[in-house]
């Protein structure tokens, strides 16, 4: 467990710190240094041309929906701002027709930006990924997805021409938030919802097929044959173009006879889906079966691996966790490529994506089979996710691209039957959401693994102890002092008592509890333990640790705070000896620790040493940011008010 600091110097992308302001205030930040280039307003970034993400289309065969086209066109062509919204149940095409509209029009917007829209995390994601290809930059990983999120929204609002897909939209109250500000380019939403739309959106319902055209559907993709025979299995279809395009998908690749197929329909129906609207939903269901039946007789792997993958999210699964279930890549190539030619997987390069009903059906299998797989998948994601989410940068795109199979992952599980695999998952996930700014689903995800490691372990267990810890923490961070305060003080006393003093998660406990105090105003106490933690870190980890380095400018933080510079100067000149050292006299943390030693020196009104220290950042800041860094900016106004006071003087 690592000590969440509460103050400290600016750092690349993952501390959490304190910067001076120059006129005796202090400002808690994460900071993330980036190019000079990177900090253009985005009303003055131009998008590339042609900038989409769109999938390729769906289906080769488009069928019947010429009208729901034109409706659909004249929808988004009303006016700026134009929003639609297509439902309807699963199945019916809504997303197919949305893409055929975008890639129909990519000549007409840019941006087009596909944006799977399932939760509010998932549309989070997605625009900070738009932020990155309309502003790449190198340090862009190691900022939050929620500031990406929020530098593409002020993006959209200053231009005009884009369009935005949000795909399988859960709720109408997910999108509020992001329609509801931009009022300067389309959006097109999918939905299996049919209410609540008429305040964001036009809602134009996708109803299925009619008969001729399913029919039409069928013989294009598998070829001639009676039509009477086509007709019944059309309707035994339900005239649903997913399950028309996977029954004609079968019927091609197994080169059976549509009466062949349609005695297997009716002879081996699959479970109904559990949250199917409707008895449609049930032939899709069948329709699953039947392939699923096919693909395991070819290759048991590829069943395999389209059970353990129907617990996680539905799009975008990287590939790489599939090739963890076998020793051979080949071997997993071709059970995927078997599930695709089913249309039971959508295949990318990178990543597939399973249809969200196809993992119902596949999750309804016998029991036996489906609790191994439901093991094997937290197994696979508990083992993918990379370590110490707090400070390991590298691994945050990582996480980021896991984070939404973790969270379907723990929403499909029974909270009473969390094992310790789910509990490190819960664990590691509410520390990642903490440093991503998302506080209210790092408590949901924190009072889960506390209460699991309690159960598992016992309340004097570390494991317990860290949960706990974090649990504090993410009360914290999301404003429930009443409910940090008590968990804080009683877990530094338990991990005292079980642990030892000087154990590192008893000085993380400590550490916290201290950055609480110094919140609440009570600087006496804050203190007194960042004070007791800096000798404690001195003694285990050494004077050069990055926790002592963190813990000593935390203390001088405080010492600031509670108006007594003079005793932080010792402690900054001793982290600017130490970063010099160990990292380079141009490492951000370095840059930042003479910034605040030099801030400080002007707190006491030595001066003739300030500003030696000032000109030393700035010139550093002009060589590693640019000019126009806000860091560099920050440094010059500083420069500039000691000379300006010294002059004065």
């Amino acid at each position: 467990m690592t000590e969440a600091s509460g103050a400290g110097a600016v750092a690349v992308g993952v501390h959490h710190g304190i910067v001076s302001t120059g006129d005796g205030a202090t400002i808690h930040h994460r900071a993330v240094h980036l190019p000079g280039e990177a900090v253009r307003p985005p009303a003055d970034v131009q998008a590339p041309p042609g900038l989409n993400n769109l999938p390729a289309p769906g289906s080769a065969v488009f069928l019947g929906r010429e009208e729901d086209m034109a409706r659909l066109a004249a929808t988004l062509d009303d006016g700026p701002a134009a929003s639609a919204v297509l439902h309807g149940l699963g199945g019916v095409g809504k997303s197919t027709l949305a893409l055929q509209y975008a890639h129909l029009h990519r000549d007409r917007y840019n941006p087009i930006w596909w944006i799977p829209a399932e939760t509010p995390d998932g549309i989070v994601l997605a625009l900070a990924d738009l932020a990155a290809h309309l502003h790449p930059y190198a340090d862009l990983a190691s900022a939050a997805s929620t500031e990406g999120a929020a530098w593409a929204t002020t993006w959209l609002r200053s231009h005009h021409g884009w369009l935005l897909v949000f795909d399988n939209a859960e709720t109408p109250g997910d999108l509020a938030p992001v329609i509801g500000p931009l009022g300067t380019g389309r959006h097109l939403v999918t939905s299996r919802r049919s209410t609540g739309w008429h305040h964001l959106a036009r809602p134009q319902r996708l109803a299925t097929l009619a008969p001729d055209t399913a029919i039409d559907l069928l013989t294009r993709v598998s070829g001639g044959g009676d039509d009477e025979t086509w007709a019944k299995l059309a309707a035994e279809l339900g005239h649903l173009p997913l399950a028309l395009e996977q029954a004609a998908a079968y019927i091609q690749h197994t080169v059976i006879t549509p009466a062949a197929y349609l005695e297997r329909l009716r002879r081996y129906p699959a479970r109904m889906f559990a949250a199917a609207p409707d008895g449609q939903q049930r032939t899709v269901a069948r329709v699953w079966q039947l392939s699923l039946s096919a693909v395991a007789t070819r290759q048991p792997l590829a069943l395999d691996i389209l059970r353990t993958f129907a617990w996680l999210g539905p799009d975008d699964v990287p590939r790489d966790l599939a090739y963890a279930l076998a020793d051979d890549p080949v071997a997993v190539d071709e059970a995927l490529a078997a599930l695709h030619a089913y249309s039971l997987i959508t295949l990318a390069p990178e990543t597939f994506a399973i249809h969200r009903l196809v993992q119902g059906v596949v999750r309804d299998g016998p029991a036996e089979a489906t609790a191994h797989a439901r093991r094997q998948a937290i197994v696979l994601l508990g083992a993918a996710l990379p370590g110490d989410p707090l400070f390991n940068v590298a691994g945050w795109p990582r996480w980021r691209a896991l984070l939404p199979h973790v969270e379907a992952l723990v929403g499909l599980l029974d909270p009473a039957e969390d094992g310790e695999w789910t509990e490190g998952i819960l664990l590691a996930a509410s520390t990642f959401l903490l440093q991503e700014g998302r506080p209210e689903r790092a408590t949901e995800f924190a009072e889960r693994s506390a209460a699991a490691s309690e159960r598992l372990r016992g309340p004097d267990h570390p494991r317990t102890l860290a949960s706990r810890g974090v649990l504090a923490s993410a009360y914290r961070a999301n404003g429930d002092l009443a409910a940090a305060t008590p968990l804080h003080v009683g877990n530094l006393a338990d991990c005292e008592r079980v642990l030892g003093p000087d154990h590192p998660d008893t000085l993380a406990s400590r550490g916290h509890l201290a950055h609480l105090h110094g919140l609440t105003g009570d600087l006496t106490r804050a203190t007194e333990l960042h004070e007791r933690n800096l000798a404690a870190y001195e003694r285990t980890l050494g004077p050069d640790h990055p926790h002592t380095l963190v813990c000593r400018s935390n203390l001088a933080s405080t010492y600031h705070v509670a108006g007594d510079p003079a005793a932080a100067i010792p402690l900054h000149e001793r982290n600017v000896t130490e970063y010099e050292r160990v990292f380079g006299p141009d490492h951000p943390e370095t840059i930042t620790a003479r910034g605040n030693l030099a801030y400080t020196y002007q707190l006491t009104g030595d001066l003739p040493r300030a500003i030696p220290l000032y000109e030393l950042t700035l010139t550093a800041r002009e060589r590693v940011l640019g000019p126009a860094h806000p860091h560099t900016t920050l440094a010059r106004d500083l420069l500039t008010n000691a000379r300006e006071a010294l002059r004065d003087g």
